[in-house]
């Protein structure tokens, strides 16, 4: 996944988030969204760990 479909997929979580009256379902959502970025952030470090022992 390129670094522009992340940005739309998590835009789309402010999307979804800001159309909810429900705060309860705000706050899910939003929880989602900051499990993607983590697990976004973690893959990119390991896809650079891999890179780097795919070059030695």
């Amino acid at each position: 996944m390129n670094a522009d479909t992340v940005s739309k997929l998590l835009s789309d979580f402010d999307d979804l988030a800001s159309k909810s009256e429900d705060a309860n379902v705000q706050f899910l959502i939003r929880a989602i969204k900051l499990h993607a970025e983590l697990a976004d952030a973690r893959l990119a470090a390991l896809e650079q760990a891999m890179l780097a022992l795919s070059r030695k």
